[in-house]
């Protein structure tokens, strides 16, 4: 299954902009990966990627934080994370996090109880409690 989700948020002060696609395989455990050739489309752009650790793990824990808003029988899934769009002007904390948590729901077609959302500022608001691990 595949889903991808693009915010793109325009306040009076600032954009907002990540986009983050995934792929998601029934697996015995939860498991989230980052691709290695996540950032695969600046081959033909000339862009800084001096972001990429920050947006790559963004998406990991975006990714987690939607595998556990899951029903509990339906978290046992590999997310597979193939592309992060970024723009080094627009994508602030959290942004990536946020794409990449609504692309494993789309993936799924599951729309969660409380999904994070924009706040009036434009910054992501994620309403569900974190946990500090990534365990189910």
């Amino acid at each position: 299954m595949d889903g991808s989700h693009r915010l793109r948020r325009q306040t009076n002060r600032w954009a907002r902009f990540a986009e983050v696609s995934v792929r998601l395989t029934p697996a015995a455990s939860a498991g989230v990966v980052v691709c290695a050739d996540v950032f695969a489309w600046r081959r033909s752009a000339v862009v800084d990627g001096a972001g990429d650790a920050g947006a790559a793990v963004e998406a990991r824990v975006g990714a987690w934080y939607a595998l556990r808003e899951l029903p509990d029988g339906a978290r046992s899934f590999l997310v597979e994370i193939t592309e992060i769009v970024t723009a080094s002007a627009d994508t602030g904390p959290g942004d990536v996090k946020f794409a990449a948590a609504h692309a494993v729901w789309r993936a799924l077609e599951h729309i969660p109880s409380c999904p994070p959302f924009t706040g009036e500022d434009g910054n992501p608001v994620f309403p569900a409690g974190e946990t500090e691990g990534q365990d189910l």
